[in-house]
């Protein structure tokens, strides 16, 4: 396992392979990780637990 201290920047890029999270810390460590959608939908989960940051499904955000 492996840790960013520091979080930077993080980039989130979808390909023929996969989604991919890139994570860079302000050291320019860099940790590129493939995910699922589950994975994502899990990550979100632990940033509102931690920042009580509440964040809507990009299909509620959208005016219909």
């Amino acid at each position: 396992m492996s840790v960013i201290a520091n979080l930077d920047e993080f980039i989130l890029e979808e390909s023929e392979h996969g989604i991919f999270l890139t994570l860079t810390a302000d050291d320019d460590q860099t940790l590129r990780v493939r995910v699922t959608l589950d994975d994502l939908e899990e990550i979100m989960e632990v940033i509102d637990e931690v920042f009580g940051v509440e964040v809507e499904a990009a299909n509620d955000e959208v005016d219909g």
